[in-house]
């Protein structure tokens, strides 16, 4: 199955881009979180920073979804990444001239949030759009593993390279990364569904004018009720509002319980930030490899509580290798929910797929609630605690849910 997907050129072109927009992502939270710790001595800014990265998911998710069903999709694509290439740029010349502070770092996260939810909602619903049916569930597992080997890359990458070369070396690193995603895109030709975009320049301009606003929040509203009606979807997006509230956010706390609890060195927090992405690679290449048309919903929600458990596990960590052991497994749960995900918001849109992608990334945006939460709880009790007081919470939540949908289903 993996060899199919990898012999559609169109797919290898988008899983590119995917792959090289993710590294620098991973790169860029480590970066930033150590930045907080290190250089500020803040640990609880690494918790603002990342919900400043997430933030533009709660806010645009909806929005660029619906956008990205009245002009090229294409082009929204371009028009985002280039964003991306121009602010870490301007990051890069900020840390060489000793001007980089912690307000840049807000707008740095927030700028490549957006290229995030762009990746989510758009890139991977173009890659859907491009691949055989029978080869969906493979292609999102491929789609994951990318997503999962760049947590992997990113934080050893990130380490290493703090320690050596400080921020300017990640940042430009992270630059080459953006610059070959944009050229990618731009080597991508969607022959599907886009060729009413493409015909010439003044027709995509006549067609945002006379498209991209008018009736925009009147569509919105009625995606969004009529993502509620479809059992299937809510199911999906009520799980991935748990998880984005109290799941996600515990990411933002390895580097912390790495310095804090374990002790770790930079280079130490990146390979154990990195594990996580290592469990979850893992757990991709199965997917990958079985396909499991069947099993989507069971995959998807299975993967939540093995998340969480393997968190748990986590807080109780008395040494690297232990922890590293722990996350990785937590990270093999996790592939199967994320793999999942997209694969249900596909099979349970019929129509308006641009629109529930964009629904699906506005309820992964609402992590910043949980990350805020973390970042005064933080200040409270230590962070070993911290990290168990979400998991309860969480298990809880997604216990209560898969009651629920189970009664409604029979």
């Amino acid at each position: 199955m993996i060899k199919e997907c990898f012999k559609n050129r169109d797919f290898r072109v988008l899983w590119g881009a995917g792959g090289m927009t993710g590294i620098a992502r991973a790169m860029e939270f480590l970066a930033l979180s150590l930045y907080a710790l290190q250089e500020l001595g803040l640990p609880y800014l690494v918790t603002i920073i990342f919900a400043a990265r997430m933030l533009p998911m709660s806010l645009l998710g909806i929005i660029i979804g619906t956008i990205s069903e009245r002009i090229s999709p294409l082009l929204l694509i371009k028009i985002i990444y280039s964003l991306s290439n121009i602010f870490t740029a301007t990051s890069v010349i900020l840390v060489i001239t000793n001007n980089f502070n912690v307000y840049f770092a807000f707008t740095l996260a927030f700028i490549n949030g957006i290229t995030w939810v762009v990746d989510l909602a758009v890139r991977r619903r173009v890659l859907a759009e491009n691949i055989k049916k029978n080869l969906l569930s493979s292609s999102l597992a491929m789609e994951t593993l990318s997503n999962n080997a760049t947590r992997l890359i990113g934080p050893l990458c990130a380490g290493s390279l703090y320690a050596f070369a400080g921020l300017s070396g990640i940042f430009c690193l992270q630059l080459l990364m953006y610059f070959i995603a944009l050229g990618l895109i731009f080597r991508f030709k969607d022959n599907t569904n886009n060729k009413k975009f493409l015909n010439s320049s003044n027709k995509i301009v006549s067609n945002i004018k006379e498209h991209w606003a008018h009736g925009l929040l009147a569509e919105i509203l009625k995606t969004s009720k009529n993502a509620y009606s479809l059992i299937r979807l809510r199911f999906v997006l009520i799980t991935t509002l748990i998880f984005n509230v109290f799941g996600f956010p515990l990411v933002s706390l390895i580097p912390v319980l790495g310095r804090e609890k374990l002790m770790l060195s930079e280079f130490n927090i990146g390979i154990l930030a990195s594990s996580e992405g290592l469990g979850a690679l893992i757990g991709a290449l199965l997917i990958g490899n079985i396909s499991p048309q069947r099993y989507l919903s069971l995959i998807f929600i299975t993967g939540v509580g093995g998340f969480f458990f393997g968190m748990y596990m986590f807080s109780y960590s008395p040494s690297l290798l232990i922890a590293f052991i722990s996350l990785t497994c937590g990270g093999i749960f996790l592939s199967g929910f994320s793999t999942m995900q997209g694969a249900l918001v596909y099979q349970a849109s019929t129509t308006s797929r641009g629109n529930n992608f964009g629904i699906l990334v506005t309820c992964i945006g609402t992590a910043p609630l949980g990350l805020i939460n973390l970042s005064w709880i933080i200040t409270l009790i230590p962070v070993d605690q911290t990290l168990r007081i979400n998991v309860y919470l969480g298990l809880i939540c997604l216990i209560a849910t898969g009651f629920y949908f189970l009664i409604r289903k029979s």
